[in-house]
């Protein structure tokens, strides 16, 4: 996945409803990338810039592909992060990557059907 949402436990704890709408319109917006070409390339035509159709078409692809339909993040992914931030952050060698991953909010879109419904 492209993006990581990182917010604090606390906020998290104080604010489940906001959490749950913020993950489902993460989902919403993966939905959109991978089942909208056009428009997605649009978008990325106006914010990168980018008028050529071929570069286009190779952005959408390399975005299409790193777009998972349920974006659960990995502990490899966060191992790696750690990894490289441990050179400059000694708190970092210490730091376990479970500590840093919650899917609570994905794993109940996941369970209640919402986003496999997206892809019939």
């Amino acid at each position: 996945m492209f993006a990581v949402l990182i917010p604090a436990q606390r906020f998290i704890a104080k604010n489940p409803e906001v959490m749950r709408r913020l993950v489902k319109s993460f989902v919403d917006e993966i939905h959109l990338i991978r089942t909208n070409p056009d428009l997605t390339k649009r978008a990325i035509g106006k914010y990168m810039r980018m008028k050529d159709q071929k570069e286009l078409d190779e952005a959408y692809e390399i975005l299409d592909s790193l777009t998972q339909r349920k974006p659960y993040p990995t502990l490899e992914g966060f191992k790696n992060i750690i990894s490289e931030l441990s050179s400059k952050i000694p708190a970092a060698r210490t730091a376990e990557p479970k500590d840093f991953v919650d899917v609570r909010f994905l794993e109940e879109l996941d369970r209640s059907g919402y986003i496999d419904g997206l892809y019939r």
